[in-house]
């Protein structure tokens, strides 16, 4: 084998290296938001009392309404009679209704001592299921149908009783959708930066 082939065997492992490099970098990056379409978007949280949270095995067959939210985010605080009422509104529908913050509990104990919430309140590990979800743009609702699949991502105030019996009626509603977070990287330090004081503060449960 000759240098000159030598060198352009090694020039080719160096670029698809480079590129392999740059792809795995890519695909570690915060998203704006999940894709319509998305199936079973993996769970890691837990209750506020600090149980298991539901699988998707449990909620099959149920349209799941995940709300991300936090104590310091102002639209999330203003959606909660909102989200309260739709709660009472579908109670007698297969319906599950989880709001999922990443703070601490003892954080999220104090703060509803002067906010009253209906839904089942979560609190992620490490930031894992705001991971798996791209819920990085808060407040953002997502909506499964009973198979776990996305059919809307909106903010929570357009999101309304008549539009989630159209989904258990196996509908997909055109909805005005939630665009997402427009620098989602930054986001993501921004959370871990605010989790990482809060535990100094609250803990870690």
């Amino acid at each position: 084998m000759n240098k000159l082939r030598l060198v352009l065997i090694a020039a080719l492992m160096i670029i698809t290296a480079a590129n392999g490099s740059r792809t795995s970098v890519a695909q570690e990056q915060p998203t704006k938001r999940l894709p319509l379409g998305a199936v079973k978007p993996a769970l890691d949280m837990r209750s506020l009392e600090g149980s298991a949270a539901p699988t998707w095995q449990d909620l099959r067959g149920k349209v799941v309404i995940m709300d991300f939210w936090a104590t310091w985010c102002t639209p999330c605080i203003e959606s909660i009679p909102h989200l309260n009422g739709l709660k009472k509104e579908l109670a007698d529908q297969p319906v599950s209704l989880l709001s999922i913050t990443y703070e601490p509990g003892a954080k999220v104990r104090e703060f509803l001592k002067t906010h009253k919430m209906e839904t089942d309140i979560f609190i992620d590990n490490d930031l894992s299921t705001f991971k798996s979800f791209s819920s990085w743009g808060i407040p953002i609702t997502y909506v499964f149908d009973g198979e776990g699949r996305l059919v809307a991502g909106v903010s929570p105030k357009n999101l309304t009783a008549e539009i989630v019996r159209k989904i258990l009626a196996g509908e997909t509603p055109l909805l005005k959708e939630h665009g997402g977070w427009d620098d989602p990287a930054g986001a993501a330090k921004y959370f871990r930066e605010q989790l990482e004081e809060d535990r100094k503060k609250f803990g870690s449960n």
